[in-house]
């Protein structure tokens, strides 16, 4: 069994913020030694200006799911704290509010001609995303640190690139915690 200190060390490694806080802050270093964004997402998070009034409307709506459940996603990992099983328990509890925040952007209806864009750069990634933390969970339920480390590493790819698209796309909140 896991020690209390692995645990929340491992805890503190895998964090449901923690990732995109890296991909943020790994994208504020390349937005200094980058004048041009690529198109791969891997640039700085500088929002795009909107002109299109359905695109616009699209993403204040996504906006909103991510402003009102990013906070309690978050919040469930970073409250997790001492044994195995409360660790464990906050991280399972983070991917159960990720999957629920992903039912909750599909619902709404993409702008004409973006639907295929956003299914491949949003929806996909963060499927995998949860795929690859429900494997960050089994795990640290197994006590595999090295195991979690390498995931963990998947997930922060991930996680740039659905920033970098994000944040190209123009969501103002989703992409940025």
């Amino acid at each position: 069994m896991l020690t209390v200190g692995l645990a929340l060390a491992l805890l503190a490694l895998t964090s449901c913020g923690a990732d995109s806080r890296r991909a943020s802050q790994q994208n504020v270093r390349e937005r200094t030694q980058a004048s041009t964004v690529p198109a791969t997402g891997t640039g700085p998070i500088v929002p795009a200006r909107v002109t299109d009034p359905a695109r616009r409307a699209y993403i204040a709506r996504v906006d909103a799911v991510c402003k009102r459940l990013d906070p309690e996603r978050n919040g469930a990992r970073e409250k997790a704290a001492g044994d195995t099983a409360q660790v464990l328990k906050g991280y399972d509890d983070s991917i159960g509010l990720g999957a629920s925040q992903l039912r909750d952007i599909e619902a709404i209806k993409p702008p004409p001609g973006d639907a295929a864009a956003l299914h491949a750069n949003v929806f996909d990634v963060i499927r995998r995303q949860l795929a690859v933390r429900r494997q960050i969970s089994t795990a640290l339920a197994n006590g595999d640190s090295a195991q979690v480390q390498t995931l963990q590493r998947q997930l922060d790819d991930l996680t740039r690139s659905l920033t970098g698209f994000a944040r190209g796309y123009g969501f103002q909140v989703c992409g940025t915690d």
